[in-house]
């Protein structure tokens, strides 16, 4: 059965969020951490974090590196971290990673292309301004990781009204934990997009294997059959 719906993450899967924006929205999370009494220094906090980013959502990473060093106030250190990380500084203008522009024009004349991104409303609205790609989607999902949601309702969503079978909605995402597993639970072909800081994360369940693996866009259509 052929995909007929194409659903595409937002952050190192068309944006390179790792190299662009986490380097600064991480200094200003520890520094936040650390003006609420945090027991480390800025470097240690930021090593901590870059260790732990590879299998870990950053909810967990802070409260990792809370639980380690120990805080003065914890729970403000918690809040600091979060709001200054998912809400980070963004340019007015953002690239769209190589090839990724090209894909979305291309694919968008024979499929019906969703973004589904999870974080924070405001943050991730500020990259989808910055990278002007809202044109290119029939519809936008922007899942609030921070409350413990899932991709997984978006694509069910997106299912329902398209009104096709699970297989011909295509999932594409740098995460094995998030897109790939949300996907698969749905009943969706998923495509693993192995690229940014959380390269290197390991399946945990059934679901976090994916039918398709890329390393660069210029490989999606070939290697997915689109």
């Amino acid at each position: 059965m052929h995909v007929r719906s194409i659903a595409f993450d937002l952050d190192d899967t068309l944006l390179d969020t790792s190299a662009i924006l986490i380097p600064s929205a991480a200094k200003r999370a520890c520094e936040a951490m650390l003006s609420a009494g945090l027991h480390c220094q800025l470097g240690e906090c930021l090593q901590m974090r870059q260790e732990l980013s590879v299998l870990n959502s950053h909810t967990e990473i802070f409260s990792s590196i809370i639980k380690r060093f120990g805080a003065t106030h914890p729970e403000k250190a918690m809040q600091g971290a979060i709001e200054a990380f998912y809400n980070p500084f963004v340019p007015a203008h953002l690239p769209l990673l190589s090839g990724a522009l090209e894909n979305l024009e291309r694919l968008k004349k024979n499929y019906n292309l969703y973004l589904v991104t999870m974080g924070s409303l405001e943050g991730q609205k500020k990259k989808i301004a910055a990278l002007d790609i809202e044109k290119h989607f029939k519809k936008i999902f922007i899942v609030d990781s921070l409350s413990g949601n899932r991709k997984e309702s978006a694509f069910k969503e997106i299912l329902n009204e398209e009104g096709h079978a699970p297989e011909e909605l295509l999932s594409v995402g740098n995460r094995l934990t998030s897109e790939i597993r949300d996907g698969k639970k749905v009943g969706a072909k998923t495509c693993y997009f192995a690229y940014g800081e959380h390269v290197g994360e390991k399946a945990q369940q059934p679901e976090d294997h994916p039918d398709y693996t890329i390393y660069h866009h210029r490989e999606l259509i070939p290697q997915c059959g689109l």
